[in-house]
């Protein structure tokens, strides 16, 4: 028997956190009395959930922008983001979900098992504050099958080290009565974990290679610029590359490295800033959409909700 748990919308149509997001899953499977939340930073969050799945169990969670690194100690599935392949889990894996904005997926647990595992929420002010953008856009440089790297989803697993799995068996059975003792002991260890799992990453082919020389980095800048001030026009990797001439390998390899997305990620991004400042501005959708570039009023629709979390005629009313 398979259980299909849609997670009801929030009132408004959209979660406006994730943690708004998170709580409302939990609350939808049951699982209220099988997890633990605590914040011992106003930038991260540990939530530690240990259930039994008695039967075939998919849900299809959704949520805004956030940045996750989940430890499996137990428990067996699928994950998948709509539009991306699933990715495998199983125990002792870990898996970094990054979102820059709202996103919805699929995952699946089959019953007849334990699901053990220690979620570390991070906040981007506090990724920002302890990595600069590179650490803020981590998720955007990894390129899986699981991912959707044009739109600013990242989905990647890859096996947790012996100090991570330690790290995470740390949190879940933390023993100390509550207080700053506790407080420091969760935030060390979250920090350790996050730690581990950037140097884990770092290791993956995906993000091999070696750096950019000045003349390469001179010229990626300027593709950047290129981007930023004529984000109108219609770039391929190919234009791009013949404009700043450097070869395209070259071109996107070292621009993951430097800005922490995919060139076209990035394009996408800076469109959409520039198309909120032109709705907030009191220009028309079409309007808007003509000037960032999209010739289609309905493509544009859809990719700005799914990056702002709000349809353009909504964000202008309500921003």
């Amino acid at each position: 028997m398979t259980s299909n748990v849609p997670i009801e919308p929030h009132p408004s149509g959209k979660h406006s956190t994730w943690r708004d997001a998170v709580d409302h899953e939990v609350q939808t499977l049951g699982w209220q009395s099988n997890i633990r939340v605590e914040q011992p930073h106003a930038g991260i969050t540990v939530c530690i959930l240990d259930a039994l799945i008695d039967q075939d169990t998919t849900f299809y969670p959704e949520g805004p922008e956030t940045f996750s690194l989940s430890i499996f100690l137990d428990g067996r599935g699928t994950l998948s983001v709509t539009g991306a392949e699933p990715l495998e889990i199983s125990p002792g894996m870990a898996v970094v979900f990054s979102s820059k904005g709202y996103c919805k997926g699929e995952n699946f647990l089959p019953g007849g098992q334990r699901l053990t595992t220690v979620d570390l929420r991070f906040e981007r002010p506090l990724l920002l504050e302890a990595g600069g953008p590179t650490l803020a856009h981590l998720g955007g440089d990894l390129l899986t099958q699981h991912s959707l790297p044009t739109e600013g989803v990242c989905l990647v697993g890859f096996p947790a080290p012996t100090s991570m799995l330690s790290a995470a068996r740390n949190l879940a059975t933390c023993s100390l009565d509550p207080g700053v003792a506790r407080q420091l002991f969760l935030y060390s260890k979250a920090i350790e974990s996050l730690s581990i799992a950037v140097t884990s990453l770092q290791q993956l082919p995906q993000l091999a290679g070696p750096a950019p020389r000045p003349d390469e980095l001179r010229r990626i800048l300027e593709a950047r610029h290129l981007l930023e001030t004529k984000f109108d026009q219609d770039w391929t990797i190919t234009r791009l590359a013949r404009e700043v001439g450097l070869n395209e390998r070259k071109l996107k390899h070292g621009f993951r490295s430097l800005v922490g997305n995919t060139i076209h990620a990035y394009l996408l991004e800076v469109r959409m800033d520039a198309a909120a400042s032109l709705l907030k501005g009191g220009h028309t959708v079409t309007e808007t959409a003509l000037a960032v570039g999209f010739e289609s009023l309905s493509h544009f629709s859809r990719v700005f909700s799914r990056a702002k979390g709000l349809s353009p005629s909504r964000f202008a009313r309500e921003t």
